[in-house]
């Protein structure tokens, strides 16, 4: 009886629970035949705007600008690491102008772009995953042009003109399934606007169904206006109270937050808050979003390893190794129903699809809290045994 209990929760970990992602890292490409489905919103609300030198530009009594977003993408995995994906955009935004008794609005609504986006993982290298990235994104609108003296309603809806961007990024994923994500790249945003670099740092504390997340996001402009020194000649649109567009060499730093919970089978919500930290020509301002994603991949890693582990009773991991590799200690014992002479096999294993058995021993000695295993098999030479990998076993002795 106490082996069968001792076997229930292993039980309970390999049903539908094994389904559930909490939280996907930015470099994180579906296995071939995998997809994914994304609907989300976003809201804004500026409070400052600063200028070309970041010196803050206050809202006049009445004036204002806020913008929600619709988002909707999907991607697709084309081979175990090529990813591709398409979306769209959908804004409404308005702008106040006059004062508090004689305020007047613009507003904007409509597509602001859609997008298709390519990503390639490479092969991790231990614990580090690159991938590179590439987005080509079309605006099918066209802001309205201004005249000398000339005003409008229009509003403007964004930056027009097609955009497209390339770069990479590399994610560290910790023994314990914590990630540290970094990416950056070209980005060239619109027509009649400087190109930059783009970038981030990312977080995430996950577990199986919640995870934490906290990062920064943001832009360096590469300085080349095309009107930095014939401003007489600029380009002008009806931006509105708003410094967000067709700006002169923008700039942003957005910290943002947030939380995901996995539920059901394959579905995770996602909730965000940031704020604009720093800036050149850019609103600061404080922004909210919401995320609904259903992700199901083919060949998750996850039910890989369940799969491999249906026939063990027990898992481990290993905390210490001998200098030649020839015995581990794991961190389980007596207490856990190791015992002398039980087979344990070692698994390298990560959230890109590796699933490798690399090493067999069996237990020489047991301790009430950790047991000490002689290494008998080694079948992947090229992964080393290290501290934090996986070990499974049978009560069965000699399975």
């Amino acid at each position: 009886m106490k082996k069968i209990i001792r076997y229930l929760p292993l039980c309970l970990v390999a049903a539908p629970t094994w389904a559930l992602t909490s939280y996907v890292a930015p470099t994180k490409t579906l296995s071939k035949g995998g997809s994914e489905i994304s609907l989300g919103a976003d809201y804004f609300k500026t409070a400052n705007r600063v200028d070309e030198n970041s010196e803050k530009v206050e809202l006049s009594d009445g004036e204002g600008f806020d913008r929600i977003q619709g988002i909707f993408s999907g991607s697709y995995g084309l081979t175990d690491q090529l990813q591709i994906g398409v979306g769209a955009l959908v804004r409404s935004q308005k702008s106040s102008y006059g004062t508090t008794l004689n305020r007047e609005d613009s507003t904007a609504q409509g597509l602001e772009s859609t997008w298709v986006k390519l990503m390639y993982a490479f092969k991790p290298v231990d614990r580090l995953h690159y991938a590179v990235e590439g987005t080509y994104r079309y605006k099918p609108y066209s802001n309205k042009e201004l005249a000398v003296g000339e005003t409008s309603d229009d509003l403007v809806l964004g930056d027009d003109g097609t955009s497209y961007s390339i770069g990479a990024g590399v994610t560290y994923q910790s023994v314990s399934k914590n990630y540290l994500t970094v990416r950056g790249g070209y980005s060239k945003p619109g027509q009649e606007i400087s190109d930059e670099i783009y970038y981030q740092v990312e977080g995430a504390l996950a577990w199986d169904r919640f995870a934490l997340i906290a990062g920064v996001d943001g832009t360096y402009s590469l300085q080349r206006d095309p009107y930095k020194d014939d401003e007489a000649n600029r380009i002008r649109f009806n931006t509105g109270s708003t410094f967000m567009y067709h700006q002169m060499n923008s700039e942003r730093a957005t910290a943002y937050v947030g939380a995901n919970l996995a539920f059901a089978n394959n579905w995770r919500a996602e909730v965000r808050a940031s704020q604009t930290v720093a800036g050149k020509s850019t609103d600061v301002g404080t922004g909210f979003g919401f995320n609904l994603v259903r992700r199901v991949d083919k060949s998750d890693p996850i039910k890989k390893i369940d799969g491999s582990f249906k026939s063990y009773d027990i898992e481990a991991s290993i905390v210490q190794i001998s200098p030649k590799s020839g015995y581990v200690k794991i961190d389980k014992g007596m207490a856990d129903e190791v015992e002398k002479g039980m087979v344990f096999d070692f698994f390298d294993f990560d959230y890109m699809g590796g699933n490798e058995l690399i090493a067999r021993g069996t237990v020489v000695r047991v301790q009430s809290d950790n047991s000490i295993i002689k290494i008998t098999s080694r079948f992947k030479k090229n992964k080393p045994i290290k501290d934090g990998t996986l070990g499974r076993a049978s009560f069965r002795r000699g399975r």
